[in-house]
């Protein structure tokens, strides 16, 4: 690993202060709900495929 061996298999996790960065719980610091949610995640997903014109995962 790049960074820690404690990260294997953590893929796609925010990292803060040199840790897994916990869920934000009101004006908290931490991880914003909205920013690992996987509907808002397919929505922008799908628009940025759209606005580009280009989709990574299409198949050829």
């Amino acid at each position: 690993m790049a960074t820690s061996p404690q990260l294997a298999h953590k893929g796609g996790v925010y990292l803060n202060d040199c840790d897994i960065a916990p869920l934000s719980q009101g004006d908290a610091p931490g991880v914003r709900s909205y920013a690992v949610d996987p509907e808002q995640a397919a929505r922008l997903w799908s628009l940025s495929a759209q606005l580009t014109v280009t989709d990574a995962f299409a198949i050829w």
